[in-house]
């Protein structure tokens, strides 16, 4: 009997106060992470205002997925305002500042971020957008195993551009002359024509290419305001990262000369344009949500598939098409995914 009394008091006396103790400081306590106060910083880097969408798409993403903007994250957005040279600094300081992962927004700007992380010889989790040929450009060396530190989700620009000026053409039976403004040393650029897509595209649809270089802002100015209306019948966005930062531009020339702007993301028809055939800005972002949450639970970038977008719609503006006095067709307005009026 005294041996069992003895047993009794111990466990009385020490074991269950100890057991409850740590039950308790386990249910109050939050795990690690959050005891250490843990908050995700991401560096974010958009070519252009335009482009910004798509870290509005990720913020949104995020919060679907549990994560909180006052607790859990710290964005730092940076807008090049088309200055690629920024990118380098940019991304050394992210590097000192201990910057958890990089949201990159266009091609150029994914290829600055891949050029500054070689020269410094140190690596940080890059997650891109807006990226038209992530193995084209070079980004990754594979699209189902990036490998390295790359991923994120593809634009389809290249992809999508054959189809694109055939919609265009179809929308307006009675385009002959289409103008392109790009950027002849952007390297999407010099694939979109070099590699033939939009050229074949052109022949198929029985249109010609008005093609115009701009390399920098005052190209662009200078080519808007001397163009006129007997050089093309439409204007066409393609994959530049320069054009659609002068998206503006475009629009008013398109007002100016009552002529169709078919844009590259249909993001932009919100503010002018007649149609769009793409995945847009916001959606991509949203999507790439899913392989940042990936990341802050540990997975490698070079382990997550590049994935494409999951919605690619084709929106017309018939809204935009009354102000210019043009007609679309009847054939497109029962295709569109969307019409607006």
């Amino acid at each position: 009997m005294c041996r069992l009394f003895s047993v009794r008091s111990l466990w009385t006396l020490f074991i269950f106060p100890l057991i409850t103790s740590v039950l308790f400081w386990g249910l109050i306590t939050p795990p690690s992470e959050a005891r250490e106060g843990r908050v995700h910083r991401v560096a974010v880097l958009a070519f252009a205002p335009p482009f910004l969408k798509s870290y509005e798409g990720l913020r949104a993403g995020l919060e679907g997925r549990g994560y909180s903007l006052d607790d859990d994250l710290f964005f730092d957005v940076q807008c090049l305002n088309r200055d690629i040279s920024q990118v380098a600094p940019l991304v050394e300081k992210f590097l000192d500042t201990d910057y958890d992962l990089i949201f990159s927004i266009t091609t150029p700007v994914t290829q600055a971020v891949q050029a500054s992380l070689v020269a410094s010889k140190k690596s940080i989790p890059v997650v891109f957008t807006t990226v038209a040929d992530p193995l084209g450009s070079k980004v990754v060396n594979n699209l189902r195993h990036p490998g390295g530190n790359f991923t994120g989700v593809s634009h389809l620009s290249i992809e999508l551009l054959p189809q694109r000026l055939l919609l265009f053409k179809k929308a307006f039976p009675a385009l002959r002359r289409v103008a392109v403004f790009f950027d002849p040393q952007e390297e999407i650029s010099k694939r979109s024509f070099n590699q033939g897509y939009l050229r074949k595209a052109a022949t198929a649809a029985g249109v010609d290419l008005v093609v115009n270089h701009v390399r920098n802002h005052d190209d662009m100015i200078k080519c808007c305001q001397s163009f006129t209306a007997d050089q093309a019948d439409g204007l066409f966005m393609v994959p530049d990262a320069l054009s659609v930062a002068h998206f503006k531009e475009l629009l008013e020339l398109s007002h100016h000369l009552k002529m169709p702007l078919m844009v590259i993301d249909n993001m932009l028809l919100q503010h002018g344009g007649v149609m769009g055939y793409s995945p847009d800005f916001y959606g991509v972002g949203f999507q790439a949500a899913t392989i940042v949450d990936q990341i802050f639970k540990g997975l490698p970038p070079g382990e997550i598939a590049v994935q494409n977008p999951e919605k690619v719609k084709l929106v017309v503006s018939l809204k935009e098409a009354q102000i210019l006095g043009l007609d679309i067709s009847d054939e497109i307005l029962l295709q569109a995914d969307e019409v607006l009026r």
